[in-house]
C-alpha cells in the first residue's frame, strides 16, 4: 500500500467517525418524538413539522454546498458544520417552544449537509478510483451504525435523566471527537498526489490544487441538466425521499401496534445494524456489477420491506421487513452517488448532489408531515405505508433507464467536419 492510499483511508477512517457521531445522532431521532410530545402536548402532524424543516433547509442549501464543495476546500465547510451542529444539539436540550424546536432543526438541515455527506462524497470521489464503491461504503457506514448505537445511548439517557439530557449525550461526542479529527486528518488531495493518481489509472482524476489544473471526467452542469439520467435521479430522490415519512413516527407506530417501548427501540438499533450491513456490501455489490443495476435491485428490495412493515404486528414478518428494508436503505446510501458517478461523471458531483438533493429533501420533508397528518385523521400509518411501497416501486423503474457518461456525453460531442471529395 502505498502513501497515498494509506492517507487516503485514514481520511475515510475519519469521515466514518464524523458520520458516526453526526448522523448517528439524527437517525436515533425516533427515541425523542414520545418523550418531547408528552412533555408540550403537540399533534404528531404538528412536531413532524419542526422535524421535518430540516430537509426543506438542507434542500435549499443543498446547490450551494455543493457548489462551494466543488470549489473551495472541503474541510473547512466540515469543520465549521461539524462545530455549529454539536452546538445545535446542546440548544435543543434547552428548548421550550415550538419555535425554538423549529429555528433549531431548520439550522441543522444547513450544517449537517455541510459537514458529511456532500463533501465526504467530493472527497472519497477524489482519493479513490479503483476501490471507490467500497470506501465510501466503509466510510458512510458510521451514519448507520452510530445511530444503532446512539439510539440506545440516547434511549437510556432519556429514561435516566430525561430527553434534555438525551440530547446533550448527542452534542457532546460531536464537539469533542468529531471537530478534532476533522482538524487533523481530513484533507484533499495535493497537486503531487493527483499527478501520480494520473500517472497509475486509467481514468482522469482531475482536481484544481495549488494552481495546478487537473480536469475531471464528465460533463459540465449545464449539460448534466440537459440529459435524461439528470432527470430520472431527480425523480427517483423525490420519490425515495417521500418514502421516508415513517422515520420520526418508527416508534410510535410500533408501540402503537403492541410492541414496548424499549423493544421498538431495539428493534430501531436493529434495522440501523441491517442498514450498515447495507452500506458496507452496497458499494461492492455496485463495484462487481454496474452501480445502475445494483440500485434498481435494492429499490425493488426497499419496496418490499416496505410491503411486509403493513403485517409488522407478526415478530417474524417485521423481522423480515428490518433485514429487507434496512439492508436497502444502507446500501441507496452509497449507490445513489455511485449512480450518479456512472451518469454524469465526477466533474461537477458536488453541484450534482446538491441540486438532486433538493428534490430528495422536498419529498423528505412532506412526508413525515403527511404521515402524521394521515395518523390524526385516520388513526392509522398503514395508508401511508402502503403509499410508500409504490414510491420505491416507482424509484426502480426510474433508475433503470437511466445511461452510463460515455451514452450521456455522445451528446455533446461535436461531430467532424466532413471533407469534400
Amino acid at each position: 500500500m502505498t502513501v497515498r492510499e494509506r492517507r487516503g483511508w485514514l481520511i475515510v477512517g475519519a469521515i466514518f467517525v464524523t458520520m458516526f457521531f453526526i448522523w448517528g445522532a439524527i437517525n436515533c431521532g425516533a427515541v425523542f418524538f414520545i418523550p418531547v410530545l408528552k412533555q408540550f402536548g403537540w399533534t404528531r402532524a404538528k412536531f413532524s413539522v419542526a422535524l421535518s424543516i430540516g430537509w426543506v433547509t438542507g434542500g435549499a442549501a443543498g446547490p450551494l454546498i455543493g457548489w462551494l464543495a466543488d470549489r473551495i476546500d472541503p474541510k473547512k465547510m466540515m469543520v465549521v458544520g461539524a462545530t455549529i451542529t454539536g452546538l445545535l444539539w446542546l440548544a435543543l436540550s434547552r428548548a421550550n417552544s415550538f419555535g425554538e424546536f423549529l429555528a433549531i432543526n431548520g439550522t441543522f438541515g444547513i450544517c449537517v449537509g455541510a459537514s458529511t455527506s456532500i463533501p465526504s462524497s467530493l472527497l472519497i470521489a477524489n482519493w479513490f478510483e479503483h476501490r471507490r464503491g467500497l470506501a465510501m461504503g466503509i466510510a458512510f457506514s458510521g451514519s448507520t451504525l452510530g445511530g444503532a448505537v446512539m439510539t440506545i445511548v440516547a434511549s437510556h439517557a432519556i429514561a435516566s435523566n430525561g430527553w434534555r439530557f438525551g440530547y446533550v449525550t448527542l452534542a457532546l461526542p460531536i464537539l469533542l471527537i468529531v471537530v478534532p479529527l476533522i482538524v487533523i486528518f481530513i484533507r484533499n488531495r495535493n497537486a503531487t498526489e493527483a499527478r501520480e493518481s494520473a500517472d497509475g489509472a486509467s481514468a482522469v482524476p482531475a482536481v484544481q490544487i495549488e494552481g495546478e489544473s487537473y480536469e475531471l471526467p464528465g460533463l459540465e452542469l449545464a449539460q448534466v441538466t440537459r440529459t435524461r439520467s439528470f432527470w430520472l435521479i431527480c425523480a427517483v430522490q423525490l420519490f425515495a425521499g417521500s418514502s421516508l415519512g415513517l422515520g420520526p413516527h418508527f416508534v410510535a407506530y410500533l408501540t402503537g401496534i403492541g410492541y414496548t417501548a424499549s423493544f421498538a427501540a431495539t428493534v430501531v438499533s436493529l434495522y440501523l445494524l441491517m442498514t450498515t450491513a447495507g452500506i458496507l456490501l452496497g458499494g461492492p455489490i455496485a463495484d462487481r456489477f454496474t452501480s445502475r443495476t445494483a440500485l434498481l435491485g435494492t429499490y425493488t428490495l426497499a419496496s418490499l420491506g416496505s410491503v411486509a412493515l403493513l403485517a409488522a404486528v407478526h415478530p417474524i414478518v417485521l423481522a423480515v421487513s428490518v433485514i429487507a428494508a434496512g439492508f436497502a436503505w444502507g446500501s441507496l446510501a452509497v449507490q445513489m452517488p455511485l449512480v450518479m458517478i456512472e451518469s454524469l461523471g465526477v466533474r461537477r458531483l458536488g453541484s450534482v448532489l446538491g441540486v438532486t438533493g433538493i428534490f430528495y429533501t422536498l419529498g423528505a420533508a412532506i412526508s413525515p408531515i403527511a404521515t402524521g397528518h394521515i395518523f390524526d385523521v385516520t388513526g392509522s400509518y398503514l395508508i401511508a405505508i402502503g403509499a410508500f411501497a409504490v414510491f420505491l416501486f416507482i424509484c426502480a423503474l426510474a433508475i433503470f433507464g437511466c445511461r452510463p457518461l460515455d451514452h450521456e456525453q455522445s451528446q455533446f460531442a461535436t461531430p467532424a467536419p466532413s471533407r469534400a471529395a
